[in-house]
C-alpha cells in the first residue's frame, strides 16, 4: 500500500484524540462566539468569529500526519462525536465537518504542501473550511437570508479560519517540532543565530493559546455547561415559589400559537407550535413584587432576557417539548421580539 494513504497507529491515535477535542469542545466555542456576540454588540452571527477553531483540529491532524484523506477522516469523526455529544445541530453538524476535512484535504493534497507548512496554504485551507460551514448551513436551515449577509458571514468565517486553521496550527505544529514531538522541513534547520523572541515565538504563542483556551474551557464546563436532556426547568430567583417546571404537570394550559422565526441567521416559517405560556409557568412561581425581569438560560449557556411585566401579559410566548428539549417560542413578527429570543434546551428560568 502507498505509505501516501497508509496510516500507522500513531497517526491513527492523531486522529482519534484532535477529532474527539474538535467535537467535544465545539460547544464551548459556540458559547464563546454568543458571548463575543454580546459584548462586541455586532448584531449578526459573531459567532462566525470563532469559526476557525472548528476546523484548526481537522488542519492540525493534516499537518502531523501528512498523509491524505486524514482531513476527510478527521472531519467525519470530529462531526461524529459533536453528534453524540448532544450538538443542537443534529446530523447536519456531520455535513458541515465532513465538508470542511474535505476542503483541507483538497487543498492540502501535495505532500510538499503539507511538509513545508507555509502559512499562505495552510491560511487558505483553513479560511475556506472555516467559511464553508456558513454555506452548509444556509443550504439546510438559512433559507430567506440575505445574500449580502451570507457574504459576511462567510467573510468573518474566513478570517477566523486563517487565523485559526493557518496561523495558530502553524505555530503548534512548529512548537511540537522544536520539542521533538513531531518531525518536519524544519527539523533540521538551524536558528540559533535568531533572536531568542523569533526561535521561541511559536512556543509562546502556542502556550498563550492553549493556557486561554483551557482555563476558559474549564470555565466553561464548570461553571456555565449543564447536561441537556433534564426533565425538569429549574424556576429560581425572587420568588416565593422555587420548583422544577415539568411540562406534562402544565398539559390543562397547553396553547396552540403560529410563530415564525426570523433571525439574522435562521429562518422558520410561520407554523403552529404548541406548548405552555411562559406567564403560566412564572404565575405558578409567585414573584416578589420588586421583580423586574426573566432571564431564560439553556444548557450551553446560551440567555435571553425579557421584561416581566411584558410577559405576563403576553400569553403567546410559549415553552414547548418536543424530543426531549424544552424551547422557547415567541412571534419574531411581534413588536418587541427577534429570532434571538428563541431558546433551545432550556435548562433554568430566573426570575429579578
Amino acid at each position: 500500500m502507498d505509505k501516501k494513504y497508509f496510516l500507522s497507529t500513531k497517526d491513527l491515535v492523531t486522529v482519534a484524540i484532535l477529532s474527539a477535542l474538535g467535537g467535544g469542545l465545539s460547544v464551548y466555542v459556540g458559547y464563546l462566539g454568543n458571548l463575543i456576540n454580546r459584548v462586541v454588540g455586532v448584531p449578526f452571527g459573531a459567532g462566525q468569529f470563532m469559526a476557525g477553531l472548528h476546523v484548526i483540529w481537522i488542519i492540525l491532524a493534516v499537518g502531523i500526519t501528512k498523509k491524505k484523506g486524514v482531513g476527510t477522516a478527521t472531519g467525519l469523526l470530529k462531526g461524529v462525536v459533536e453528534l453524540f455529544l448532544g450538538g443542537t445541530h443534529g446530523v447536519v453538524i456531520v455535513v458541515v465537518s465532513l465538508v470542511q476535512g474535505l476542503l483541507i484535504d483538497a487543498v492540502l493534497f501535495k505532500d510538499s504542501t503539507k511538509e513545508k507548512r507555509e502559512l499562505i496554504p495552510y491560511g487558505f485551507a483553513g479560511g475556506i473550511s472555516a467559511a464553508s460551514n456558513v454555506f452548509v448551513f444556509q443550504a439546510f436551515f438559512f433559507a430567506g437570508v440575505p445574500i449580502i449577509l451570507i457574504f459576511a458571514l462567510g467573510m468573518l468565517a474566513l478570517v477566523s479560519g486563517v487565523i485559526f486553521g493557518g496561523y495558530i496550527s502553524l505555530q503548534m505544529m512548529d512548537s511540537l517540532e522544536q520539542g521533538g514531538l513531531i518531525y518536519g522541513s524544519k527539523s533540521e534547520k538551524k536558528d540559533t543565530d535568531k533572536p531568542v523572541y523569533i526561535r521561541y515565538g511559536s512556543a509562546m504563542v502556542t502556550v498563550i493559546f492553549l493556557i486561554s483556551f483551557t482555563v476558559g474551557g474549564a470555565y466553561y464546563f464548570h461553571n456555565v455547561y449543564e447536561s441537556p436532556g433534564s426533565e425538569a426547568i429549574s424556576v429560581t430567583g425572587e420568588v416565593d415559589n422555587e420548583y422544577g417546571f415539568v411540562y406534562e404537570d402544565f398539559e390543562e394550559h397547553e396553547k396552540v400559537v403560529e410563530a415564525e422565526l426570523e433571525g439574522s441567521v435562521t429562518y422558520e416559517p410561520p407554523k403552529n407550535y404548541t406548548g405552555i405560556p411562559l406567564n403560566v409557568v412564572i404565575d405558578n412561581a409567585e414573584p416578589d413584587e420588586g421583580a423586574s425581569e426573566i432571564r431564560v438560560i439553556a444548557t450551553d449557556g446560551y440567555d435571553r432576557e425579557f421584561d416581566l411585566e411584558s410577559v405576563m401579559d403576553d400569553d403567546e410566548v410559549i415553552i414547548t417539548f418536543e424530543d426531549g428539549e424544552y424551547r422557547l417560542v415567541v412571534d419574531s413578527r411581534k413588536e418587541g421580539y427577534t429570532g434571538t429570543d428563541w431558546v433551545r434546551d432550556i435548562s433554568r428560568i430566573e426570575v429579578s
